[in-house]
């Protein structure tokens, strides 16, 4: 079982063995604002920063940093803010450019700390996370070694009711923080029981937004597909089949675009939306672990 009742919003229980220390802290950045940041730290060449998507944390992607870290990756996993135990407004932001600093303070800090030259740097967006991804390796090329995209958010599956998307819009306009519910729930999200009785119980599951949120994201959405062509570093892009949350279309079109002249493709016929909290997850890890290891030179 990987959902513990006495860990609400846990997908999995943190492993520590004699090769893998597992860590947590409250990442202070130049703004005050502190992140919440777990670490499966290793001896192997490849770090990897996942950055979850909308409306989760880090805590859904425990039992895939155990699985990868016990295969020789050193693994953070990141709470954006406003999101899981991180600090920040829930659910709002002022300015959608604030997640991308942040996450490249994150990644500055993470390089700060692991030193070796033979050390290369990855970072995983998932969904929304898919997003800031695309954004991080466009400007910031010079954190990574390569970027990995699971079923990133770059278009819709789930239709909005046109009063929602025209309050939505009107608020944004005027910066409100008035709250919107998310536009799904678990029916979207996974096909796995264990899972959604996880997320029902979650306390972390951010399920509303600002119109400015809404508003601030959609912005950083509509320039994916632009910026990919300006992405040139090694690209794997994961995308499930039975996704019902984003269009896997719209992922392939976005792999297609990435200028890289080293990416991958990678289909996952029976995974939905949130990979992360599948029953078997196994041929997932593996891809990660391989790609990653093929690109620091450990095969």
């Amino acid at each position: 079982m990987l959902y513990n009742v006495d860990a609400p919003g846990d997908w999995g229980s943190t492993q520590t063995t004699a090769a893998v220390q597992y860590t947590t802290e409250m990442l202070a950045l130049a703004d005050g604002c502190k992140l919440f940041l777990r670490c499966w730290k290793t001896e192997g060449r490849g770090v990897l920063l996942i950055m979850h998507g909308l409306g989760a944390h880090s805590g859904w992607f425990i039992d895939m940093g155990n699985a990868l870290a016990r295969r020789g990756l050193t693994v953070y996993a990141v709470d954006h803010r406003g999101f899981g135990r991180s600090e920040g407004l829930p659910g709002h932001v002022e300015r959608a450019t604030n997640y991308i600093g942040d996450l490249a303070a994150v990644l500055k800090e993470i390089r700060s700390r692991h030193t070796a030259e033979s050390t290369k740097f990855f970072a995983l967006g998932h969904s929304m996370g898919g997003i800031f991804a695309t954004h991080l390796a466009a400007k910031h090329s010079s954190l990574l070694d390569g970027v990995l995209f699971l079923n990133p958010w770059v278009r819709d599956q789930v239709k909005v009711p046109l009063g929602m998307t025209l309050g939505i819009l009107a608020g944004g306009l005027l910066r409100s923080k008035r709250y919107w519910p998310g536009p799904a729930g678990t029916e979207v999200m996974t096909t796995n029981p264990e899972a959604v009785r996880m997320l029902e119980a979650d306390p972390y599951w951010r399920r509303k937004f600002t119109a400015n949120f809404f508003a601030e994201i959609f912005r950083l959405r509509l320039q994916v597909l632009k910026l990919a062509p300006q992405i040139a570093l090694p690209a794997l892009v994961m995308q499930a089949d039975e996704d019902k949350s984003v269009v896997p279309e719209a992922s392939r079109k976005l792999y297609e675009a990435l200028g890289s002249s080293d990416k991958t493709w990678k289909t996952y016929p029976d995974y939905a939306h949130d990979s992360e909290l599948e029953a078997d997850r196994a041929q997932l890890d593996q891809d990660i672990v391989e790609w990653i290891q093929t690109h620091t030179g450990a095969y």
